[in-house]
């Protein structure tokens, strides 16, 4: 179960600080190993979620903690260049090529279901609710929806910390991109553009 919170106290130094409940007054330890988001620096007043861990010593420790508004910062540049790059390049391929145009809007509308997917099982991560199946979110991704999955794992800093979802992730990432670089290059002669348009 996920708890909301604020941060009410935090030392940069020492890399921890307490996240007070909002259901209550009680105020619980958190350290900086436990929140998700790395890259941004925690500060007094951010608004958390999190679970609660019972240690050795029978004190409870804030863990899993997420920022409940995540500030888009400057690395998501090169994540989106790449994403609305690579549709770009499909519909561009419709130009020089046999290649469908149709294809680079197929790739743009799963993009923006995958990511919504996303958003949906970040939430259910959150309240503990019911999870979209891995398999729905890979099956996205080699379809074409990769490019919003992309900007979903990082702006909402989900499904970026499991090394076999991420082995996987990349997979299809590689064999969607080797199956449209295959239809350009030799979809014409094989007879294949005409069956995908």
């Amino acid at each position: 179960m996920r708890h909301n919170g604020v941060l009410v106290k935090w030392n940069e130094d020492k890399g921890f600080g307490f996240v007070q409940m909002a259901s209550s007054q009680q105020q619980t330890f958190a350290h900086i190993k436990e929140f998700e988001n790395r890259r941004r620096k925690p500060k007094v007043g951010d608004e958390v979620t999190f679970k609660l861990q019972q240690q050795p010593d029978g004190k409870l420790r804030a863990v899993e903690v997420t920022y409940v508004r995540e500030r888009t910062d400057w690395l998501m540049l090169p994540i989106l260049l790449i994403a609305m790059g690579y549709i770009g390049a499909t519909g561009y391929a419709s130009l020089l090529t046999d290649f469908p145009v149709e294809v680079s809007w197929i790739f743009a509308l799963l993009s923006a279901v995958t990511y919504f997917f996303y958003a949906i099982d970040k939430r259910a991560a959150q309240n503990g609710d019911q999870r979209t199946p891995e398999n729905v979110l890979h099956w996205l991704s080699f379809l074409g929806g990769w490019p919003g999955a992309l900007i979903a794992q990082q702006q909402f800093r989900h499904k970026t910390r499991k090394t076999s979802f991420r082995a996987v992730f990349y997979m299809t990432v590689i064999l969607n991109i080797a199956a449209v670089c295959y239809l350009v290059s030799y979809g014409d002669e094989l007879g294949l553009l005409g069956w995908v348009s």
